[in-house]
This record gives structure tokens, sequence and C-alpha cells, in this order.
């Protein structure tokens, strides 16, 4: 498996794939501040081999109510922000916010967060 595998590590902001495709291309919770994100999504998007899927979460508007993302709404993304990146040749399988626990940083105490989750497989 590790030779199928190769990992790289770019500055999405500038990114150029060139000739370049891959059967994944993920973002994880990378966040530009004034709907830089959709830019993001529309590089990555163009190295994603058909049939390939394009995957990026980030951190939901919702969890300005919890304390944590306080100051940073603008770098804050719903799924359906990022849909104007991509076009007719991609099939959304998952444009949703998604529910999990995550320990407050100052407190330990659990805490619920959202996450928004972008999924869309190349036709």
């Amino acid at each position: 498996m590790g030779d199928r595998v190769e990992v790289r590590e770019v500055d999405v902001r500038t990114f150029d794939p060139g000739d370049e495709r891959w059967d994944l291309v993920s973002s994880q919770f990378m966040h530009q501040p004034d709907d830089g994100m959709v830019d993001v999504v529309r590089r990555l998007a163009a190295a994603v081999a058909p049939g390939g899927t394009l995957l990026v979460v980030g951190h939901h508007p919702r969890d300005m109510a919890t304390g944590l993302r306080h100051g940073h709404f603008s770098h804050l993304f719903t799924p359906e922000d990022l849909l104007p990146a991509l076009d007719d040749e991609w099939e959304v399988e998952v444009c949703e916010p998604r529910l999990r626990q995550a320990p407050h940083p100052q407190t330990g105490e659990p805490l619920q967060v959202h996450d928004s989750v972008l999924r869309a497989r190349r036709r």
C-alpha cells in the first residue's frame, strides 16, 4: 500500500497542479479569510483525477456559539459556501455539517462542535 500513496504538502493559495492528477485530494481545517476558500477548493479540484475524490473539512460557523472561534468568523465556512468552486463535472456526495465531540481547549470538558464537510467525486 505504501508504494501507492504519495503525500504532498503545498501552499493551496497558489497551488497549480499542472498536468498531475490524484485519486484523492484533501484539505483538513484549512481556513482563508473573506471567502478565500472557494478559490482554494477550485485549485484543489483541478488536481483530482476523473473518478477521484475531493474532501474538504473545516470549522462550521455554528461553532461561533461555543465561543471557540471568537474573532475568526470570516475564516469559517459552510459546506454550501464551497459549491461555487465545482462545476457540472462533479457529483457532490456529502455537503453537510457533521457534529463531533472535542475537548474545550481551556477546561478540557467535552464540547459539541460542527465540522463543514464537502466530499465530491469527479465524473
